[in-house]
């Protein structure tokens, strides 16, 4: 992709706003003027947000893109969707938009986490490439002042009643060294635990498959949590050493299952972008981020702990 100078790269700013009309009051100049700049404009918000936008836009909704609301609840599955709107316009010499709305009143302390890494990882990945902006609505109304606090830490601007500034809290020389840096809460002393090999494999399926009958998951995400685990016990026999450790307990109306081995993932973008077509396996950890509503990595010298959740019952079809 073409590399823009370095004041034209990328520019990370969060929104802060208040209610639907404060969302209005920020969002739809920065997409009006997009439009009339003619540059493209990717949209990644609730659907109560995007169908605000809409009826502000008019006819000139159908000129911005809008995301499946679905792509932000796991936040690995956002980088990908960038990565594709910046190839597929950054040829064209011209600068880009998007909005992101990937932090929301009732995301727990897990979503919230992985929502730092992404938010963080974003400034690594396109500080160097083409020229784009990309806005982050916080809503001061339904955050808690960590959440809002942690915007300020992550995003190089701000921007709060069409002022944009910024941000004195952001220093881009503490950069998270690892995204898989860190580890996960304790796992609680009441759980299933399992040592497998390349032989247990299909008894490892069986039991993902029994755990999620018991905590009330539907039979689609019952498939999709036993084909993410396998693809991580999978990935733990070829890559983390042979073989590895199964944990899984019910949680807050979810059901977590979490894999250990003694391997160690090098690319920090495992995971967040998908595989050549024509490339031969590594499609384990693409797999599990498109299958399961949270995922958390952790990975060092010690080892690679990942960590996904189901919610039980019928999935929301968005907030």
């Amino acid at each position: 992709m073409k590399v823009a100078p370095v004041e034209q790269a990328f520019r990370h700013e969060a929104l802060f706003y208040s209610g639907g009309e404060g969302f209005l009051a920020g969002a739809l100049p920065f997409v009006e003027q997009a439009l009339q700049a003619e540059e493209p404009v990717l949209v990644a918000v609730s659907e109560q947000r995007a169908e605000l936008l809409r009826q502000a836009l008019g006819e000139d909704a159908e000129r911005v893109r809008f995301l499946e609301a679905q792509t932000l609840e796991n936040p690995a599955r956002a980088m990908p969707a960038w990565r594709e709107f910046l190839e597929e316009h950054a040829q064209r010499g011209r600068t880009m938009r998007g909005i992101c709305e990937a932090v929301w009143p009732g995301r727990s302390t897990e979503e919230l986490d992985e929502c730092e890494r992404h938010e963080t990882l974003l400034n690594e990945v396109f500080a160097n490439g083409p020229a784009w902006h990309l806005l982050c609505p916080y809503d001061l109304d339904g955050l808690g002042a960590e959440a809002i606090a942690t915007a300020r830490r992550t995003h190089p601007g701000l921007m709060h009643e069409g002022v944009s500034r910024r941000s004195n809290a952001y220093d881009r020389r503490q950069r998270v060294a690892w995204p898989f840096a860190g580890s996960l809460p304790a796992r609680p002393e009441e759980r299933e635990e399992l040592s497998f090999t390349s032989g247990g494999l299909g008894a490892i399926r069986s039991l993902v498959a029994q755990h999620a009958i018991r905590a009330g998951l539907t039979e689609p995400s019952r498939e999709d949590l036993v084909l993410a685990v396998n693809e991580l016990v999978t990935n733990s026999v070829q890559y983390g050493g042979g073989g590895g450790t199964l944990s899984i307990w019910p949680e807050a109306g979810e059901l977590v299952c979490e894999v250990r081995d003694h391997g160690f993932i090098e690319d920090p973008l495992a995971g967040r972008i998908p595989p050549p077509v024509d490339q031969y396996g590594g499609r384990g950890l693409w797999l599990v981020n498109q299958l399961c509503d949270l995922v958390q990595i952790r990975s060092g010298p010690e080892g690679t702990v990942a960590r996904v959740r189901m919610r039980a019952g019928e999935r929301p079809t968005w907030r």
